[in-house]
């Protein structure tokens, strides 16, 4: 099967280069402000189909009653039929879990489990995100009462998805997961409350999702099915983004990879308008209830410069969020702590023999306008992550900023044209042979003429 769609006539054209603003639209029904959150988790949630080094995760790190659960749920909503929800769980239930855990979506509604460093962490998830699997030798009592060994495998990476209100989350969970954030502008919070007025003050305002949501189920399952075509998603380009990779900064080895499985995700969505390889071999699809197959063509899909232009420009806070480690309140923050610790060195420095002290979390609060609690899980987060020294000589604790700059990546100008592209399908040829046939866009909208049966 392809996009075209045979039952439903989808208001989303898979060919339209803006189909993620019009998916943005269509959340609009129900979800106010957060435009490039809801494109990154929708990104996400799509993912979970795609070959498993592509799957993405993400933790929404912000304050209590930010909207964060609101926000993955009703994003997820589409999905729902691939969607397993959980407030919470042991690490025995997960463990003993039979089914595949491929083309799922784990959605844990508070990540509240610490470490012994008092850190928010998803434990024994992290192997399944990364290996995809986890095995386990336990013993178990028979049906006769004896003790029999036994091992307990869970396979399959899910795409996973939680929030946390806990600003510290070990450096393992974070390794494996984007770091994102919600809007917790007062901007934000005005445009919230005028639609939740609207909402009670007008009859069926939400009618309108119900027809959304429909459009939106229907693009899930017909970008499932193009998934399944899916063998591998390439990015030939990749050499000129070592010039903007902030190779500084040791953490980017784990988080170039969600990087540019981001960037393979877009090109995904952007299919129909983008080169494919063709496989010319084939391999059969199950397609009937009783295991009926038919041999069809997979595909790879070849990303272009605007796919990773597209993927910082959705998620270029989370990005960043990610590969420094603290949320963008913390990054922000981390600006005041300076201005504010230099004014008060100056200030110390104009007294003869005058000691320079750290700042304290009770300073920090009064200037910039958050409670004390809240202040020290943000300053506690940048400390972590090797922002901030605390000084604990003194009976109240003083930090220190250590001056570490934040990584960016940027982006000015991005090229590939179709004669590096075309350099770069000889060298292919030259690997695979005939196997391979490259395929010009537009792409997905009907089947091939040659298709193998």
């Amino acid at each position: 099967m392809t996009l075209e769609n045979k039952e439903l006539k989808l208001k989303f054209d898979p060919k339209d280069p803006n189909i993620l603003n019009k998916i943005v639209q269509s959340y609009n029904k129900i979800i106010i402000g957060e435009e490039n959150n809801i494109k990154f988790l929708f990104t996400c949630y799509l993912s979970k189909d795609l070959p498993r080094k592509y799957r993405l995760h993400v933790i929404i790190a912000s304050q209590s009653s930010a909207g964060k659960t609101s926000l993955i749920r009703r994003v997820s909503d589409p999905f729902k039929d691939h969607v397993v929800d959980y407030t919470d769980f042991t690490s025995a239930f997960l463990k003993r879990q039979e089914e595949s855990m491929d083309g799922k979506i784990i959605l844990l509604e508070q990540m509240e489990k610490t470490n012994e460093q008092k850190k928010a962490s998803i434990f024994d998830l992290k192997f399944l995100l990364s290996e995809g699997k986890l095995r386990m030798g336990l013993v178990d009592r028979d049906q006769k009462g004896k003790n029999k060994p036994r091992i307990l495998e869970v396979s399959g990476i899910p795409v996973f998805v939680t929030t946390s209100t806990n600003m510290n989350i070990d450096a393992e969970s974070l390794n494996r997961t984007f770091l994102m954030q919600v809007d917790e502008s007062q901007e934000q919070t005005e445009r919230i409350v005028d639609f939740t007025l609207k909402s009670f003050a007008t009859l069926g305002v939400n009618d309108s999702w119900t027809e959304e949501l429909t459009h939106l189920t229907a693009l899930a399952e017909k970008y499932r099915e193009l998934a399944h075509q899916v063998d591998d998603i390439v990015i030939p380009f990749a050499d000129k983004l070592k010039k903007i990779i902030p190779c500084e900064n040791l953490t980017i080895r784990r988080d170039l990879p969600k990087i540019l499985s981001l960037t393979a995700v877009i090109a995904f969505i952007h299919a129909s308008n983008r080169y494919r390889i063709q496989d010319n071999d084939g391999a059969n699809f199950i397609v009937g209830s009783f295991g009926e197959t038919e041999k069809r063509y997979k595909y790879t899909i070849v990303a272009e410069p605007e796919d990773f232009k597209e993927a910082l420009e959705i998620a270029g806070t989370t990005i960043s969020q990610t590969i420094n480690k603290v949320n963008e309140t913390s990054m922000k923050l981390y600006g005041r702590v300076i201005e504010i610790y230099d004014q008060k060195s100056y200030s110390n420095a104009t007294l003869d023999g005058a000691r320079v002290d750290g700042i304290t979390v009770k300073e920090i609060a009064e200037k910039i306008g958050k409670s004390v609690n809240r202040t020290r899980e943000l300053m506690s987060q940048l400390e972590s992550n090797g922002y901030l020294i605390r000084d604990r000589t003194t009976k109240e604790h003083t930090f220190i900023p250590t001056g570490q700059k934040f990584s960016e990546i940027k982006i000015d100008d991005l090229t590939f044209t179709k004669e590096e592209l075309e350099s770069w399908r000889l060298q292919q040829i030259a690997r695979h042979g005939q196997k391979l046939t490259m395929i010009e866009p537009p792409c997905f909208t009907k089947e091939p003429e040659n298709d193998t049966k």
